[in-house]
């Protein structure tokens, strides 16, 4: 498994969730935005416990600051393991762009 290129499909993946995240406004979404937050944090927890991804003014840190912190936990953990976070981040960020889809429409 290359690492380099895991490691941008997470990086991505917490791009693209971070970007809809801050795009969603309306305050009548903002339970559902808690949970999907939360459950992405789990996911990454499994992985990644005690590692933070964000920077002191909660921005996400950059591609290769991320690549720091992501590789050397990869080299520690199972292939289906990280197949697995990869397939549910990628599915928490299809459930947040779809919730600010839902909420552009109202």
């Amino acid at each position: 498994m290359d690492f380099n290129i895991v490691t941008l499909e997470i990086a991505d993946h917490l791009v693209h969730f971070n970007y809809y995240d801050q795009l969603i406004t309306d305050a009548n979404f903002a339970d559902e935005q808690v949970k999907l937050r939360k459950k992405r944090d789990e996911h990454l927890t499994e992985l990644f416990a005690g590692l933070n991804f964000y920077d002191k003014k909660s921005q996400l840190l950059s591609l290769t600051q991320l690549r720091a912190l992501i590789i050397p936990k990869l080299a520690d953990v199972k292939n289906k393991q990280i197949h697995e976070l990869v397939e549910q981040l990628e599915k928490d960020t299809k459930k947040m762009k779809k919730l600010y889809k839902a909420s552009v429409k109202k």
